[in-house]
């Protein structure tokens, strides 16, 4: 299967003025360290709700980053960064939204809004004023020029376990010889995507004029349940931990719901992309920020 050439590291043919809301936070910090080095002045807003400013150590020292701690909500504050930015890159709480697409329509500024997992309805309908992302939900929906990525199951560097994220508490467990804890049977099926192969994509669509206007899809192609991706985390960890199956504390909880395949035929149309990680390394990746002893991958190493 090819690979597309990853964008994380191509200068950008005119530097511009990035505001990057929610940017200390997992995916956000990768995105400012890839908007950084394509030569990029980022503008990082986070209230470090669930961010943290250790995110953010490797951009700290450029010059070209401010960070600005407060909350998209705070409509003031809000107004005076879309005034002063180019491009506009949301990826905070979705309460915040409909104040960022409004501000970044007032000021004509590009904006990409970006969202949870696909299967996550609830979150896109407010996003998109009530229509769903089944169609063409973004910048014809506020006459603006809004594009709208839709991330299903990233994973990769600075994720925590404390936000209830799988994979880190999975590989923290290994590395820490304890059992493997899976909820249910194991069988809910998953697709992962490395974050790297994330900001490619966002990269991507930012690069594309056509974007505007579109909502796509930002997801792995391998599938693998649950169970499954804890005993690979096993075998690329050495560890000797069991897994341990629990019951779900209620009744109902973790049954399948029906919650969509994303579909990324729209991205790897308009702009080639494809995901260049596949489910070994994400597992290594996960060990290594556990702490286990493994090679090292991260967004600046893959866009090198």
């Amino acid at each position: 299967m090819g690979m597309s050439a990853p964008l994380t590291t191509t200068p950008s043919a005119r530097p511009a003025a990035h505001l990057v809301i929610g940017g200390a936070g997992f995916v956000g910090s990768h995105l400012t360290d890839a908007l950084l080095a394509q030569g990029h002045t980022v503008v990082v807003l986070d209230d470090l709700s669930t961010g943290e400013r250790a995110n953010l150590a490797a951009a700290w020292p450029d010059p070209r980053l401010r960070f600005v701690r407060g909350s998209a909500l705070d409509e003031r504050l809000l107004d005076e960064l879309v005034s002063r930015c180019e491009v506009v890159v949301h990826l905070a709480a979705e309460r915040a939204s409909p104040a960022v697409v409004e501000a970044a329509h007032r000021h004509g500024r590009r904006l990409l809004l970006v969202t949870g997992d696909a299967g996550a309805a609830e979150a896109s309908a407010g996003a998109c004023g009530g229509e769903a992302y089944g169609g063409a939900c973004g910048g014809e929906a506020y006459g603006g020029a809004v594009t709208v990525a839709r991330l299903d199951h990233t994973v990769g560097p600075r994720q925590s376990s404390a936000h209830g994220a799988l994979l880190p508490r999975l590989a923290e467990q290994a590395v820490a010889g304890l059992p493997l804890t899976i909820h249910g049977d194991g069988n809910r099926r998953l697709r992962l995507t490395h974050v790297a192969d994330t900001v490619d994509a966002l990269l991507r669509l930012l690069a594309k004029a056509d974007a505007v206007g579109g909502a796509f899809d930002v997801g792995g192609e391998w599938e693998t349940a649950v169970a499954d991706l804890a005993g690979v985390v096993v075998e690329r960890s050495g560890s000797p931990s069991p897994l341990r199956f629990v019951p779900y504390e209620y009744e109902g909880e973790g049954e399948e719901v029906g919650e969509p395949v994303p579909d990324t035929r729209r991205l790897r149309e308009l702009t080639g992309w494809r995901p260049r990680l596949g489910l070994a390394d994400i597992v290594d990746a996960a060990l290594v920020d556990a702490g286990g002893a493994f090679g090292v991958v991260t967004t600046a190493k893959v866009g090198a």
